[in-house]
C-alpha cells in the first residue's frame, strides 16, 4: 500500500466533497421553494457525512487528522459557478448543480478506477460514491419537478 497515494486521493475527494456541502448550504438559504430548499439541506448534511468518512480514512492511513478548516484552501472547486446560475431561476440553478454533480460523480469514479488505491481505502470510496450517485440521481429527478415550469421565471434571492 502506497500511503501518500491514497493520502492525495483521499484529500481531492475530501475538497470536492465538502464543497459540493458548502454550496448546497449556501443555495439552500437563498431557495423560497421548500421541497427544493430541503433537497438541498440534505444533500449538504449527507456530503458533510461523507467527507467525514473519507478523513477518518485518511487519519487511518497517516495516522494525522486534518480538519474541514484545512481543506477549505483546496484548490478544487467543482461548484463554483452556483452563484451565477442563481440569478436565472431554478432551471438553470438546476442544470448548473446538475453538471457539478457529474463531475463529483467523475471524480469519484476516476479514483475508483485507479488500481493503486488501497483495498481499505477503496471500500471508504466506494460507499462513498455510492452516496454521490444518489445525489445525482436526485439532480436528475428534481428536473423532473412537476412544476419545473412555473418556477422557471421563479428568482432566488441574492446572496
Amino acid at each position: 500500500m502506497n500511503a501518500d497515494y491514497d493520502v492525495n486521493i483521499l484529500t481531492g475527494l475530501i475538497g470536492a466533497t465538502l464543497d459540493s456541502a458548502r454550496h448546497y448550504r449556501k443555495v439552500a438559504g437563498n431557495i423560497g421553494n421548500p421541497r427544493i430548499r430541503a433537497l438541498f439541506e440534505h444533500l449538504s448534511i449527507q456530503r458533510k457525512l461523507i467527507a467525514r468518512e473519507l478523513q477518518l480514512q485518511r487519519t487511518a492511513v497517516t495516522g494525522n487528522p486534518m480538519g474541514e478548516g484545512m481543506l477549505v484552501a483546496h484548490p478544487l472547486r467543482l461548484f463554483g459557478n452556483l452563484r451565477h446560475t442563481m440569478d436565472y431561476g431554478y432551471c438553470a440553478l438546476i442544470d448548473e448543480v446538475e453538471r457539478c454533480e457529474e463531475r463529483i460523480k467523475a471524480k469519484y469514479e476516476h479514483a475508483l478506477m485507479d488500481c493503486r488505491l488501497s483495498g481499505l481505502s477503496r471500500t471508504v470510496v466506494e460507499n462513498a460514491y455510492a452516496s454521490v450517485q444518489e445525489g445525482c440521481a436526485d439532480m436528475h429527478a428534481l428536473k423532473r419537478y412537476p412544476h419545473a415550469e412555473h418556477s422557471h421565471s421563479e428568482r432566488l434571492e441574492q446572496w
